[in-house]
């Protein structure tokens, strides 16, 4: 089967304008999406390192104490 190349469309192109309404196929929102929740995982394992820190020094204290 051979394809006439002169008249062939091809794919519309990604127009923004088209996808605004649609999260879902929208790479702004994506983004900000992916970059949201980047930002929560670092801020989580941020606070696991502040506590594992001061469960350290807790531990220290005691055992100075006693």
């Amino acid at each position: 089967m051979e394809k006439d190349f002169n008249n062939y469309q091809g794919y519309t192109p990604f127009d923004m304008q088209d996808n605004m309404n649609d999260p879902m196929f929208n790479p702004i929102m994506q983004y900000e999406q992916a970059y949201s929740y980047y930002k929560y995982l670092c801020m989580q394992m941020d606070y696991k390192i502040k506590c594992k820190e001061y469960e350290k020094m807790c531990s220290n204290t005691q055992k100075r104490e006693v």
